[in-house]
């Protein structure tokens, strides 16, 4: 506030001097309050202000000025991100999460699939999208910068040398209005992908159950990393694990410096044991916990759900009476919290009648207190008022898309040279 007021004074003073004849025109901005300035703007017109001086563009290029914009997109809103994608493109759709207006789109041609494609969470505004045995691809949609495909990993190898019949299933496709026809895909276990908080590292972390082709009964489960800046897969130990399996058809999320999965069972079908597995991203080592006091001891690993919801781990579990209770975690004081309780029966008219899977949190909107929730292959959301007092549940949207994320826009790997 105080730098705002020194700049109007100068301002007023300038203008004084104008009136009284001077010629010149010219206010100067220390580069701290500038920097501030320029840190609040929209990503492109950051990315346009690099052209007014080597001087600027060298701050913009830090990786300290990519951290300072980044913390300051997560004090708003964020935004939405609706993924689509056919046999030979991909569209990312940004939308403001109070309006659901339409901001920007962004296509891209890929090349024909074999299989459905996979998107990974969004981390710092990058998101990962990938099919069993084609390369993995990073984009930054706001900078509009992809990154060159990834090299293959070893699960991915594995699977182009030896496929494994029993992942094969039907997918029904529908072709300019002619009638569904079957088509084999490849159902696979999808990786996380998050930030190291100590060094600021973005990594990929798939972790996976044994591979038939290559079973070990001694080990359960193999996990490989890929490190963006050092481009290349390795192995880490699975030790901790040794006893476990994941849970198939789950989409890791990441949440201060963590990323977690759920065990299943020998098949990695849904459990009655379920356990929490937790990955450290800076350390690489994993450790595996109960579930929390509120779960159920002996709930089903299909009834619980995680999520990051506004930057905390979220899990929730659904109930016998169709109610599904929602609990962050409070890092600050090392607690959880339970944030509210959804009851299906209200919501399944949007959902296909559906009540036994449970919901997804997308988003908490701060201007209008509302969380958008969400039902995987569902296409509508769904809004629910956060007032303790409030039963009022509303369609959020509906439109036709393969996977909708939160997303705040940033200049993550915008200028790294890979």
């Amino acid at each position: 506030m105080m730098a705002s007021m020194e700049i109007y004074q100068r301002i007023v003073r300038e203008t004084k001097r104008r009136r009284k004849g001077r010629r010149e025109w010219k206010i100067e901005i220390p580069n701290d309050v500038m920097e501030e300035i320029v840190m609040r703007l929209p990503v492109r017109s950051i990315m346009r202000f690099q052209a007014v001086s080597k001087h600027w563009e060298s701050v913009i290029k830090t990786r300290d000025f990519g951290a300072r914009h980044m913390a300051n997109q997560r004090s708003k809103d964020p935004k939405l991100m609706f993924v689509g994608y056919s046999f030979y493109n991909i569209c990312f759709d940004q939308m403001d999460l109070e309006t659901t207006s339409l901001e920007e789109s962004l296509c891209f041609d890929i090349e024909e699939i074999n299989g459905p494609i996979e998107i990974s969470e969004c981390c710092d505004g990058l998101v990962c999208f990938y099919c069993l045995t084609q390369a993995v691809k990073v984009i930054n949609t706001a900078t509009e910068t992809l990154l060159p495909p990834l090299p293959l990993a070893n699960f991915q190898r594995l699977h182009q040398a030896h496929p494994d019949p029993d992942l094969e299933r039907d997918l029904r496709l529908e072709d300019d209005g002619q009638p569904p026809v079957p088509v084999p895909f490849i159902s696979f276990t999808m990786f996380g992908f998050g930030k190291d908080n100590v060094t600021g590292r973005y990594k990929i972390v798939w972790l996976y159950n044994i591979y038939p082709a290559t079973l070990n009964k001694k080990k359960k489960t193999r996990c490989e990393v890929f490190d963006l800046e050092e481009r290349r897969w390795r192995f880490v130990t699975t030790r901790a694990l040794d006893h476990h399996h994941i849970l198939s058809n789950q989409r890791p999320p990441c949440a201060n410096g963590s990323l977690y999965w759920l065990t299943g069972d020998e098949q990695g079908y849904p459990s009655t044991q379920t356990k929490l597995i937790v990955f450290d991203i800076h350390t690489e080592m994993f450790q595996v916990t109960s579930t929390p006091p509120f779960i159920t001891p002996d709930a089903s690993s299909d009834k619980i759900g995680l999520c990051n919801l506004d930057g905390r781990l979220c899990i929730s579990e659904l109930k016998g009476d169709c109610e599904q209770e929602f609990w962050w975690r409070v890092e600050e004081c090392d607690k959880w919290e339970k944030i509210f309780s959804v009851d299906l029966n209200s919501t399944s008219s949007w959902f296909g009648g559906i009540t036994s899977q449970p919901l997804t949190p997308l988003a908490i909107s701060k201007d209008n207190n509302k969380v958008v929730l969400s039902l995987t292959h569902q296409e509508n959301l769904v809004d629910f008022d956060l007032d303790p007092d409030s039963t009022v549940y509303d369609l959020y949207y509906s439109g036709s898309y393969g996977l909708a994320v939160p997303y705040f826009p940033s200049l993550s790997l915008s200028f790294s040279s890979f």
